[in-house]
């Protein structure tokens, strides 16, 4: 075996991992809008949780990327820990299909000579203009990677059993009874740690077992350790995240690790029952090499299913647990600081990423709708106290902390790849830029009306009583049209009728603002007020009506 051989035999193993990831990404974008509907079924009940769990990962294809997207779910405060491990239980479930489709069209059923016409066939799909087109495209490209990368194995296998101290130190590790499991228990770990993908770790155990390297038990136990090193990557995303995200990381580990602690106390035991299932589902006796690819596939699905049936139970027990492992800490200052994202080692996960950023405009809408209202206790404190002054330097200090969340949020948004997007994805994603900017423009008209109310201190202005209720009058009008925006955030689809109310306001808003024009400069005329009192009255006047424009152009966004 030359080092040309050892670089083909990786590079197989890294377009079988590209095949998966480009099928994965293809059908992400083909049901991407009913992905990101999934998160209020997982709040629903714990079945539900369960269910999700097993469609996201057979969908994803990767029970490790769907448990920290479940990690940074529960990081954010989306979903409870209960809730998180019933996902990842469901998770399990959902990678075995994955198992099924190797086990069937790479040794089953060998599609080996389709998989050329199968590329062609998709090349028509990316010279479509439709994204959902070329998201099929890219779902039957990867799917004929996956194979062809399969194939390339199944030939390097002989160049490899060439090395017979390699081949015979295998069978030799397979006849030692419960250390041989543990061993191979350790390497399918292991394996699955460094390429991060427990389907690659399956096919090499496949592989192994069709060439009598290794016995179907112990390509068994390759599958079991597989499970435990699936947990690495989830592992990894918590580091950065509160305690929260690190229970549910440790929540996939402990599951994991109960699983394979019932498996291995009747391990023989249930390798014998799957074969004996085996022969009498009509699959055949899967120590045989032709039909051991099933065999393994269903020892996967039933080990997980066992395991979930008898964990479902105990999740909030679980949970308890682990709240009890990793006691909570406070945080002290939680102005303006992201909940919802975490820009860390968490990185954005496709469509399911973007719900993520639509609960963080909407709590970011309501940091600001709380700085407004710093404004409104403000006006009813006297001019010049100290409680004023104070207020006046918090706005300052949120406006700072507004343009470090704007900015978050906005590389949090360009993070997510637009290829991993569906057309609708994109979108939405667009009008998360739009709407965050916007917020943050309200913001800054907050602190410009601020620093108004404080210049007025400083030269000593007045404003007469009339001038003070117009006043009050217009902040009441924007508060209602904030209100109403808040809300419009908060929905996952906004109706007609709300962007027909936010029109309403933004009518009044500005109705009153000329209104109050005209009669400021009558007053004017007429040596009622002086030109100071006009000009900062105007100044804060005209700031609430550019907050009823940002305003409205917030909900057009969130409804388009």
């Amino acid at each position: 075996m030359t080092w040309i051989d050892v670089l083909t035999l990786i590079g197989a193993i890294g377009l079988f991992i590209y095949g998966l990831k480009l099928m994965s990404e293809g059908l992400q974008k083909v049901v991407g809008d009913n992905l990101r509907k999934a998160l209020s079924a997982m709040r629903s009940n714990r079945f539900a949780a369960m269910l999700m769990g097993v469609l996201i990962t057979a969908l994803i294809q990767s029970s490790s990327a769907t448990t920290v997207i479940v990690v940074s779910f529960v990081n954010s405060g989306l979903v409870t820990l209960a809730q998180s491990i019933a996902v990842i239980m469901g998770a399990n479930v959902g990678t075995t299909l994955t198992a099924w489709i190797i086990a069937l069209f790479g040794f089953k059923f060998n599609i080996t000579l389709l998989v050329f016409p199968i590329i062609a066939l998709s090349l028509p799909f990316f010279n479509s203009n439709s994204s959902l087109r070329i998201a099929w495209g890219e779902f039957i490209i990867g799917f004929a990677l996956l194979f062809l990368a399969l194939e390339e194995l199944k030939h390097l296998i002989p160049v490899v059993a060439q090395l017979s101290t390699v081949t015979d130190m295998l069978r030799d590790s397979s006849s030692m009874g419960y250390p041989s499991i543990l061993i191979y228990v350790t390497i399918g770990m292991l394996l699955t740690m460094v390429i991060q993908a427990s389907s690659a770790t399956f096919a090499i155990a496949l592989l192994m077992c069709v060439n009598h390297w290794i016995t179907f038990e112990m390509g068994c136990a390759l599958v079991l350790g597989s499970n435990i090193g699936t947990c690495l990557t989830p592992m990894l995303a918590s580091l950065s995240a509160n305690t929260m995200a690190k229970r549910a990381a440790l929540g996939h580990l402990l599951f994991n690790v109960l699983g394979m602690i019932w498996a291995l106390a009747i391990f023989y035991y249930f390798c014998h029952a799957i074969s004996y299932l085996c022969i009498h589902l009509g699959i055949g006796d899967p120590h045989e090499a032709d039909n051991v690819a099933l065999g393994l596939a269903l020892f996967h699905t039933v080990f997980n299913l066992i395991s979930l049936i008898l964990m479902s139970p105990i999740t909030t027990q679980m949970a308890h647990f682990l709240s009890r492992l990793f006691p909570d800490k406070e945080d002290l200052d939680k102005d303006f600081k992201l909940q919802y994202i975490n820009t860390g080692f968490m990185t954005a996960s496709s469509e399911m990423a973007l719900v993520q950023v639509q609960k963080e405009v909407s709590r970011y809408g309501d940091e600001v709708y709380k700085m407004f209202g710093l404004i409104q206790t403000m006006l009813d404190e006297q001019m010049g106290s100290e409680k004023q002054l104070e207020l006046h330097q918090r706005i300052l200090r949120l406006e700072e902390d507004s343009d470090s969340a704007e900015l978050e949020i906005a590389q949090f948004l360009n993070s997510i790849s637009p290829k991993t997007l569906s057309y609708s994805g994109e979108q939405i994603s667009r009008n998360l830029y739009k709407e965050v900017d916007e917020l943050e423009s309200i913001a800054d008209a907050i602190c410009h009306i601020s620093m108004v109310l404080y210049q007025k201190y400083e030269q000593r202005v007045r404003f007469t009583p009339e001038m003070n209720n117009n006043l009050a009058r217009m902040i009441s009008l924007i508060d209602i049209a904030l209100s109403h925006m808040l809300k419009v955030l908060a929905m996952d689809q906004v109706p007609q009728s709300a962007l027909n109310k936010a029109y309403n306001h933004e009518d009044e808003i500005n109705n009153l603002r000329n209104q109050l024009r005209n009669e400021i400069f009558d007053s004017l005329d007429r040596k009622k007020i002086d030109y100071y009192q006009h000009s900062f009255f105007m100044h804060i006047i005209n700031e609430c009506e550019k907050i009823g424009d940002y305003v409205i152009n917030v909900i057009s966004s969130a409804s388009e």
